[in-house]
């Protein structure tokens, strides 16, 4: 049986560590990725003010382009909180793909590989931006029905 974490529980999880784990390895270090660590950068996201849509666009650009690409941007997310927080994940890919010992400041580009990866972990992060405000709606659409019943 697995156990349930809570949102609060997720929201102290160090997204960027996972990042740099789950990019670089496989198994249970991306699953973690793919899991909490997208549900907490979701939680993060939220709290930001952060909706789906530009998180699925920052994810093109990473698929088109890579991640250094997208690190030039001038606002990756609009904002200076968002576009700090996607920096920080955005470094946290590019150094992890960077070879061993590598000043991750120096890599030039992140390979193929972790570009796909990173960008598929961020659609899966506007995924679940759509999904947690859809359950939020219908939950909020749900509470006034019962309240006018």
């Amino acid at each position: 049986m697995n156990a349930v974490t809570t949102d609060a529980e997720l929201a102290g999880l160090d997204v960027a560590a996972a990042i740099g784990r789950g990019i670089a390895a496989s198994g249970q270090a991306r699953q973690v990725m793919f899991a909490d660590a997208a549900i907490a950068a979701a939680i993060e996201s939220e709290a930001l003010g952060v909706g789906p849509y530009p998180v699925a666009i920052l994810a093109r650009v990473v698929r088109a382009g890579g991640i250094a690409e997208a690190l030039r941007l001038p606002e990756p997310l609009i904002g200076a909180e968002p576009t700090a927080l996607a920096r920080r994940w955005l470094d946290a890919a590019l150094a992890a793909d960077a070879a061993p010992g590598a000043d991750a400041a120096l890599a030039a580009d992140a390979t193929p590989e972790a570009d796909l990866v990173f960008s598929r972990w961020l659609e899966m992060v506007a995924t679940l931006l759509a999904v947690r405000r859809s359950a939020r709606s219908a939950a909020g659409t749900a509470n006034r029905a019962d309240r006018d019943a």
